[in-house]
């Protein structure tokens, strides 16, 4: 006979819709007093075990009051809301042994009578790497698990949350390479293209501007020999990456859809399309560059579209010609400069923060490709009505 599922004394949920369970019932939103108390709990349950000062959390919950004995006493009250819901049977003036105070230090406990999703995401996909080439069979079990926990992004009910965003992208980050792992896991252990395809397609719909998805979808369609499909799918991608951000698609999409041309069973897409060449970014002097930026900066108070300025840190390299290779992905319009002897400045005309991280995901495959080096890429997205100096961003990017 099967065992019934252990029953949690808490079982928090944070990849996808917030959900709580306490004793094996959910707590429906209208029991929280506050959304203050609410921000409190998935704020510590986000950090378990980490003991965070009240502070930090007095700054979190009322960033624009002045801290006062008021603020502390709101405090105050909005963990003993938190108090009364997490451990309901807890009298009055008792303290609680999974959200504690101490030194001035807040921490919900770590207990292993509580269930964190993230905390299981991240075990998962940290055993599936380490099974990945020992056990690759098992690493295919354990990475279909970690994909199953992720509902949708951190906190995806609260996309304004200033201090989920970084959670937000780090999640999603793991969940896209797990994806990947698991992908390519299928097709070359358990020879399950058709698996390994749908795997990039619901991973797709969860980042759908992720190339290296992309990639691997199209690929895994020519391994099959479904070239219509990967015809479809790189025409997809082509006409996304050129609506919503103005680039030309990656080199090692180009590729790959050479393949589809070279098959000679498909006519979706005219083959010259395949064999586009990226005209890269004009290169020039940091002087000249900065003032490129500062021209850019006006510019975009008329137009409105946003402007980028990035940079590209590269570290255990020796190898010289980083410039003009970062130069041929980029875009005709955008700028590069060998800004010290470790950093490379960029400028992106008409791109977003998404259209940026795409960029950035290009940069680093390419830098880090021989895997020879690494690579560090910050930017700063300057939007219509920023107010701020072109020479402090710069110094801030830079």
């Amino acid at each position: 006979m099967g065992t019934n599922p252990p029953v949690w004394r808490l079982r928090v949920r944070l990849l996808g819709s917030f959900t709580l369970e306490v004793n094996g019932k959910e707590v429906p939103t209208s029991s929280w007093k506050s959304k203050k108390a609410l921000n409190l709990f998935r704020y510590l349950a986000a950090r378990r075990g980490e003991k965070v000062p009240k502070d930090v959390l007095n700054e979190l919950l009322w960033p624009d009051t002045e801290l006062d004995a008021s603020t502390e006493q709101n405090l105050h009250t909005c963990v003993y809301f938190v108090r009364r819901i997490i451990d309901p049977s807890l009298d009055r003036y008792e303290k609680s042994e999974l959200l504690t105070c101490s030194g001035g230090l807040y921490c919900f406990e770590e207990s292993p009578q509580c269930w964190v999703d993230t905390e299981e995401f991240e075990r998962l996909y940290k055993d599936g790497k380490e099974l990945q080439k020992t056990a690759p069979l098992e690493a295919i079990e354990v990475f279909k698990q970690e994909l199953a926990l992720y509902q949708g992004d951190f906190l995806m009910e609260e996309p304004y949350l200033d201090w989920a965003t970084e959670l937000r992208e780090y999640y999603r980050e793991i969940y896209v390479d797990g994806a990947l792992r698991l992908a390519q896991l299928l097709a070359d252990t358990a020879h399950d293209i058709p698996e390994a395809v749908q795997v990039c397609r619901n991973a797709l719909r969860k980042d759908p501007y992720r190339e290296d998805l992309h990639h691997a979808l199209i690929g895994y369609l020519v391994s099959a020999g479904r070239y219509s499909e990967a015809a479809t799918q790189y025409s997809a991608y082509a006409r996304m990456m050129k609506e919503e951000f103005g680039l030309e698609p990656s080199r090692e999409a180009l590729a790959l859809y050479q393949k589809v041309v070279q098959s000679g069973k498909t006519e979706s897409m005219p083959a010259q399309k395949a064999t586009a060449k990226v005209r890269g970014a004009y290169i020039c002097e940091r002087e000249f560059f900065e003032s490129i930026c500062r021209l850019e900066y006006r510019r975009q108070e008329r137009s409105r579209e946003p402007v980028t300025f990035m940079m590209v840190s590269i570290y255990g390299s020796k190898e010289a010609g980083h410039l003009y290779s970062i130069a041929n992905i980029l875009r005709r319009g955008d700028a590069i400069c060998q800004w010290d002897d470790e950093k490379m400045g960029i400028c992106l005309w008409g791109t977003d923060e998404i259209g940026a991280k795409i960029v950035s995901h290009r940069l680093k495959r390419e830098i880090e490709k021989d895997g020879l080096a690494r690579t560090g890429v910050s930017y700063d997205v300057i939007k219509a009505g920023d107010s701020r100096p072109v020479l402090e961003i710069l110094q801030k990017a830079y």
